[in-house]
């Protein structure tokens, strides 16, 4: 085989090299030593979409375009670079975005990176250079994405109420989070790492730690709520999640998560169940209140009242002390009536020692208003006096809330107090019930005294209803027996004295009769008076008339002390003779034989008195209230001495009222006599 000459052997390494040229992958663009293109290979043609044939490759490779006058290569300062490379230096050109229809031409745009190296001949002079370039458009294009997904969720993040962050794998802090340290105020050197743990609250701040630590060991989503401080230094609740990202081989990248505040709506949920809270508790003691008030209502005597009164109350308000004291006399003293006291309390007991119408009680009842207390202004009421004499035996005080006990026409009938509450100081709620409370037994305080009034009333009733048929029996055996001498006596003296027998018993029994009817006329409201101006002498005359008799019969000394002999009244005269006349029968009655009875009338400023006294019987002081009332007696002896119907008093009252004025009764007690006294207006 004959040997290839060196002509043949040039001209197949070019035509390699011209396969290579052309078949390579690469882009590659030849320029001569002056910028003009001399040759492209088809890796070319398909990055810029130039094909051959086209007029856009006509318009590169002829003399009318030059790289180094191309007003995009010279805008991306990219001229120097191949500059550099025609004078014989292998450069790397940097990025550019090239857009091939700023030719004036159709093609495409690309971002491309180059190198450019020189090509030199034997002598060491340029004479090509060789324009390789690196099509990055898609690296470029996803760069450009990423960032511009970066950009967006920054400024997500910014304009988000929520603050957002991202830990590394292993839970620190490494990259900044401004939402955060726009919320706290922290720097990126307070917050990174675990700093951001300084932020949360304290009592939060343990808890959420050890949370998150064991998030990132099990790679679980981390969420959870917890305090964050504010930059003004208010902790304010929020909602947190972490989520973790993970990487191609499933291990976690880094974690991603945000705070939303929730604050508004913690604070919301919270008072709901504080009011949920206070309306149970409220509704729990309106049932006791409620349990309260059936209670009191079904008990009818004023020592049960009391004791439940101050056992309700003591458990409602939760209390180590609870009093009942009802008004014992005129000067607002009042007896202790009930107490409940705790174990705290248990050695004080028996104490029961009444007030003696002062200081902090007599206050309550006086001025019939509530008085809530704490325990200093307790001490610094000038109505406090540490109960003086009594106050080593007294239970202490331990702030104070006081009701007033207040009866139908307003007025004042005792108090109830509490002292020493278990939690804290009174309330204007602990008040609101106990004045419910204390309404409630004040009514069944008067319904008590009604239900006992009634009681006696039907007693008095019973009793009368039996003395009235006594008294109409006994005036009818004297009548029979008069009766039946006058059928068989013919004697005048036996005739006579049947008669006279007959006339008093009819007499006595007309008037039972006519004090009947007086008291039927004083109960339905029908007595009329005839009125006119009269004198009082003439009215005591007529009465010690009609009196005399008995108080005769009965052997009293009598005596009549007139010393307003000119008073005159202007009234009914029979009714006035009437009430006198009552007066001294009951005097003379219900004092023994051989007693005194003294009569007196005298002026007092623009009203006439008149006193009846007597060395009698005398009333029992629990019965001097009672005397007025219809069937009401003093203690009767065996054989029924007195007589009478006990109606006489009722009808005194009565008709004295009637004149404008008033009758009062006096007794020092049984055996002491009595003194009835009327006032009359004068004319």
């Amino acid at each position: 085989m004959a040997r290839a000459s060196d002509a043949d052997l040039d001209d197949n390494l070019e035509v390699r090299f011209q396969e290579l040229f052309e078949q390579g992958p690469g882009s590659i663009q030849i320029l001569d030593p002056f910028g003009y293109t001399v040759r492209v290979n088809q890796a070319w043609e398909s990055l810029w979409g130039i094909f051959e044939g086209s007029e856009v490759k006509r318009y590169v490779l002829s003399r009318e375009y030059n790289v180094l006058r191309d007003p995009q290569v010279m805008a991306a300062g990219i001229t120097p670079y191949l500059e550099r490379a025609l004078a014989g230096e292998s450069v790397a050109i940097p990025a550019i975005h090239y857009d091939t229809a700023a030719l004036g031409l159709p093609g495409r745009t690309r971002w491309v990176t180059a190198r450019a190296h020189p090509i030199k001949d034997k002598q060491g002079a340029v004479v090509e250079v060789m324009l390789m370039h690196e099509d990055i458009t898609e690296r470029i294009e996803a760069e450009t994405a990423l960032r511009e997904r970066e950009e967006r969720f920054r400024t997500l993040a910014m304009a988000s109420s929520q603050i957002v962050w991202t830990n590394t794998s292993d839970g620190r802090v490494a990259e900044d989070s401004p939402s955060w340290r726009a919320f706290t105020g922290q720097t990126y050197e307070e917050w990174k790492e675990f700093g951001w743990l300084d932020a949360v609250h304290p009592d939060d701040r343990e808890p959420t730690r050890l949370v998150w630590l064991q998030c990132v060991a099990d790679r679980s989503v981390f969420e959870t709520e917890y305090r964050l401080r504010r930059a003004d230094g208010v902790y304010r609740w929020t909602a947190v999640k972490g989520v973790p990202i993970l990487d191609a081989a499933g291990e976690v990248r880094e974690w991603v998560g945000a705070n939303r505040d929730i604050h508004d709506s913690v604070m919301a949920q919270e008072g709901l169940a504080m009011r949920l809270d206070r309306e149970q508790r409220q509704s729990a003691l309106l049932a006791k209140v409620a349990s309260a008030s059936r209670t009191l209502h079904t008990v009818l005597s004023a020592p049960d009242i009391a004791e439940v009164l101050v056992q309700e109350v003591r458990g409602i308000l939760d209390v180590h002390q609870a009093v009942v004291s009802l008004t014992a006399g005129d000067n607002w003293e009042q007896a202790i009536n009930a107490v409940s006291l705790s174990d705290k309390y248990a050695a004080y007991a028996g104490f029961s020692a009444k007030t003696d119408g002062s200081g902090i009680y007599a206050e309550v009842c006086r001025t019939n208003t509530p008085m809530r207390l704490t325990q200093a202004e307790l001490e610094a009421h000038p109505a406090w006096k540490g109960f003086g004499a009594h106050a080593a035996a007294h239970p202490a005080m331990r702030g104070w809330l006081a009701v007033p006990l207040i009866n139908r026409k307003g007025g004042n009938i005792g108090l109830i107090q509490v002292s020493d509450k278990v939690d804290g100081d009174f309330t204007e709620q602990d008040e609101a019930i106990l004045v419910q409370l204390a309404s409630i037994a004040a009514n069944g305080f008067e319904n008590a005294r009604l239900y006992a009034s009634l009681r006696e009333q039907d007693r008095r009733k019973d009793e009368f209803l039996a003395m009235l048929a006594h008294e109409l029996r006994n005036p009818l055996a004297p009548i029979a027996s008069a009766a039946e001498v006058l059928k068989i006596s013919t004697a005048p003296e036996r005739i006579r004295a049947s008669s006279e027998v007959i006339g008093r018993q009819v007499r006595h029994m007309t008037s039972l009769v006519n004090d009947l009817l007086d008291v039927s006329r004083v109960t339905r409201g029908q007595i009329k008076l005839d009125r006119q101006v009269i004198g009082i002498e003439q009215v005591v005359a007529s009465a010690v008339e009609q009196s005399r008799p008995l108080i005769a019969q009965r052997a009293h000394a009598f005596s009549v002390e007139m010393q307003a002999p000119d008073a005159r009244v202007d009234g009914d005269a029979t009714r006035l003779v009437q009430v006198m006349s009552n007066l001294l029968n009951n005097a003379a009655k219900y004092t023994m034989p051989g007693g005194a009875i003294v009569l007196r009338v005298s002026r007092e400023a623009s009203r006439v008195r008149i006193c009846v006294t007597d060395t009698g019987i005398g009333i029992e002081r629990e019965l001097l209230p009672q005397v007025f009332d219809l069937f009401t007696q003093a203690e009767r002896t065996p054989d029924r001495s007195q007589g009478g119907l006990g109606i006489g008093l009722a009808l005194v009252r009565t008709m004295v009222a009637l004149h404008g004025g008033e009758v009062q009764a006096h007794s020092d007690g049984p055996g002491k006599g009595s003194t009835f006294t009327v006032w009359l207006p004068l004319a």
